[in-house]
């Protein structure tokens, strides 16, 4: 079983999870409660980093887990960091593809140090904006398979009642924007990350967030 969940994740980020489309504004007349993600939209500043999202599909906790996660590697925190991520794959991931070498401050530190040098200069994120959000089974093939593969992972681990437990499991693609340090920007930038990827789990009433797979930027 842990072997496929090599291969699964091998392929995640060798397909690097492009973002979806079809976020548009709906033209139609359909009412407020039928129309797609991304059809209407929050720009919350106060959070400990700035989301934009659609508040009829993410509530305030999960948008609180989503924004701690970066806040942790904008801070270079690895304490906010492993508070923020779901441990049954977080567990997983420090034991099996870093072999137990790897902790969560060098994780930390590595991303922070990667993005100071495509920023250039010590940074905020300006904005983090939730494009795409994926949360029902059968839609999008790469969410479905991170779900089986939580599932053959509980079941490995020997954690009961875990799918009963597993509330919901969302995959967010997101576009990030950075702004320098303290500079009270919350809009979007001419320095974005595209093709970020997050997998949010409600677990036993709580929400989590779990990296799978990014796009490194682009140096200028």
């Amino acid at each position: 079983m842990k072997k496929r969940i090599t291969c699964l994740l091998a392929a995640l980020l060798l397909a690097g999870c492009p973002v979806l489309t079809g976020c548009g504004k709906s033209e139609s007349s359909e009412s407020e409660y039928e129309m797609p993600y991304g059809s209407t939209l929050t720009l919350d500043t106060g959070l400990p980093v700035p989301m934009q999202y659609d508040n009829r599909f993410i509530d305030s906790d999960l948008a609180e887990a989503m924004a701690h996660y970066y806040h942790a590697i904008q801070a270079n925190d690895p304490v906010e960091y492993s508070a923020a991520l779901f441990p049954l794959y977080h567990n997983y991931e420090l034991a099996n593809f870093y072999d137990g070498e790897v902790t969560d401050a060098d994780i930390v530190g590595n991303t922070y140090d990667m993005l100071l040098n495509y920023y250039g200069k010590d940074f905020d994120f300006a904005l983090a904006d939730i494009q795409q959000l994926i949360t029902k089974d059968n839609i999008n093939p790469d969410r479905d398979a991170v779900k089986n593969m939580l599932i053959d992972l509980a079941a490995d681990e020997q954690v009961e009642n875990f799918e009963k437990d597993l509330e919901a499991l969302y995959r967010a693609d997101l576009t990030l924007y950075l702004t320098d340090k303290n500079s009270g920007v919350h809009i979007e930038t001419e320095h974005p990350i595209t093709g970020e990827v997050l997998y949010c789990a409600k677990y036993q009433g709580k929400w989590y967030v779990f990296f799978v797979a990014a796009s490194a930027p682009e140096e200028e």
